[in-house]
């Protein structure tokens, strides 16, 4: 009775601890939306041609991926990410499920839960938990991790739930690759190999003619450079990887080493503590030997395909990377159960790398609310441009304050938006909504509709130009005909508008040179809400009233 209660309490705590974990990951998904490459799939990826599923997104192939996106956007539509996060969450927490399971197995169930708090709040991997398309690797970790629980079964039920499975995690991601070279070492270490090959040959081959017909003209970093400095990409995703999983990634004070130097000296103790092991186990078990395949396959590919964006301390890899440490340490460690003291320390580190995962994260989370406020703003201000913009109007990191990547076109998004409903603030809810997004529709409105100042080469009179009273600056509404503008006797005066905006004045138009003077006409579009032009203090810019100075 003793023992049966000291194996369920480990896992009543895992299953709080992924309740707590999925509730604080949504709640913060709450403030954000869609974001980069998920608007590649919502508005480019329409139809249900072939090139729609199978061409690749970047190297990455993505057809299960694909295929959920567009089920959930035609099952949902897109006025809320909220359908999306909760799948990807559901997902990744199904992977840590997984992964608690591979690990108790091996190592009792205190183990287990050890390993799984400091990644179920992983900080470094904020770009994977805070960021619903990465889905893509959720699922294909989920089915990679279900494909070696199958292969424990050594049964011909378990080979055809490994093959479907592995073939399953190639259709979500490229990282179902490591885990097809992982199973087909599982398969070659066991005395039935050739009856048992179809388990990683069935989806190798499924992959190759992916990659014949459609993967080979994705985008791809692969390079003799590449190769050749593999190793020690290899070496710093390990280190990345461990310094993740202890919670020694997150942002340090520079006098302090980085997550990398902790990362590479416990490298270093951890390949002398697996030599130790190894020594004393006297032998490489077969699933050992898979999973640091799997690992090294991993990191050797992503290494092979490295550019700046992709450093092995990225944080999108220490997900998987954390994942693959614990596989090793598990098989390394397999059989045995540490004494309670042991048991205690291993559990109180994991707790102390857990608080400082989640610190991290909620750091990441809290620099990501600006692109949660500010892209819905962006997108109504492109409605309510919609009479008058060019279709072929991009948002941009210089327009919106928001890098789309080029996924996100004023045509392609009207088109979506009809279809599916639209995720941009109302304009009542623009008007309420915090400055920074306020500013960000200003600033798009102002690209959309094209303003600019039209210079009047040698001026016109306007002896009823009004200047902002001295000492104090005001604003000047803009509305109807073009307006006059005309720069003081002073210093170069900058032109600068706005609409929603209240705190500043984010829409920047250019300068005026001393006694020059510009026109500018504001197009009409489907807001009411008027123009203000920044009148700095004394007579640095006067404005003519609006058809005056004819």
């Amino acid at each position: 009775m003793a023992r049966s209660r000291s194996e369920a309490l480990p896992m009543a705590l895992f299953a709080l601890a992924v309740a707590l974990a999925g509730a604080l990951l949504l709640t913060w998904l709450s403030d954000l939306t869609f974001w980069r490459d998920e608007w590649g799939f919502l508005l480019e990826r329409r139809g249900f041609g072939a090139d729609v599923f199978l061409e690749p997104h970047y190297e990455h192939i993505a057809i299960s991926l694909i295929a959920v996106y567009k089920a959930l956007q035609a099952t949902f539509g897109m006025e809320s990410a909220l359908p999306f996060q909760l799948v990807a969450t559901a997902t990744f927490l199904l992977s840590i499920a997984l992964l608690y399971v591979y690990v108790a197995r091996r190592v009792g169930r205190w183990a287990a839960l050890a390993a799984a708090l400091p990644i179920l709040v992983l900080g470094p991997a904020w770009d994977d938990l805070l960021w619903p398309f990465q889905l893509g690797f959720f699922a294909s970790m989920s089915a990679g991790l279900g494909a070696l629980l199958a292969l424990e079964r050594e049964d011909r039920l378990g080979d055809l739930v490994a093959c479907g499975l592995l073939t399953l995690a190639l259709t979500f991601s490229s990282l179902g690759i490591p885990f097809v070279a992982g199973a087909a070492v599982h398969v070659a270490w066991d005395r039935s190999r050739w009856r048992r090959a179809y388990v990683a040959a069935v989806p190798a081959a499924f992959y190759a003619l992916w990659w014949l017909g459609w993967g080979h003209e994705g985008q791809s970093y692969a390079s003799l450079h590449n190769l050749a400095t593999s190793i020690s990409y290899v070496a710093d995703g390990f280190a990345a990887s461990i310094s993740s999983l202890l919670g020694l990634g997150g942002p340090r004070d520079q006098a302090l080493a980085s997550g990398l130097d902790w990362g590479r000296s416990l490298v270093l103790l951890a390949i002398a503590v697996s030599a130790w092991r190894l020594v004393r186990v006297g032998r490489v078990a077969r699933p050992l030997a898979a999973v640091v395949v799997i690992a090294v396959a991993f990191w050797f590919l992503a290494g092979l395909n490295a550019s700046i964006f992709r450093e092995p301390t990225s944080g999108r890899y220490q997900y998987m990377g954390a994942v693959f440490v614990v596989l090793i340490a598990a098989e390394l460690w397999r059989g045995s159960r540490p004494q309670p003291r042991v048991a205690a320390v291993v559990l109180a580190i994991a707790c102390l790398a857990a608080l400082s995962n989640l610190s991290s994260l909620r750091d990441a989370h809290s620099a990501l609310i600006p692109f949660g406020d500010r892209q819905p703003a962006a997108l109504a201000a492109l409605e309510l441009t919609r009479d008058r913009i060019d279709p072929q109007f991009e948002l941009t990191e210089q327009n919106s304050g928001v890098d789309y990547l080029g996924f996100v076109d004023a045509a392609s998004y009207f088109d979506a938006a009809d279809a599916f409903g639209s995720p941009a603030m109302t304009p009542t809810e623009l008007a309420a909504a915090p400055e920074i997004a306020r500013a960000s529709a200003d600033t798009v409105l102002a690209a959309a509709l094209e303003l600019e100042l039209e210079p009047v080469p040698g001026g016109r009179p306007c002896p009823d130009a009004r200047a902002a009273p001295r000492g104090s600056e005001s604003t000047a509404e803009l509305a109807g005909k073009p307006a006059l503008l005309i720069a003081g006797a002073g210093a170069e005066v900058e032109v600068r508008l706005r609409r929603f905006a209240s705190a500043s004045f984010p829409v920047e138009l250019g300068s005026l040179e001393r006694g020059e003077a510009a026109t500018l006409a504001i197009p009409r579009d489907r807001s009411a809400e008027i123009w203000q032009l920044q009148l700095p203090a004394g007579d640095a810019l006067r404005i003519c009233p609006q058809g005056g100075g004819e």
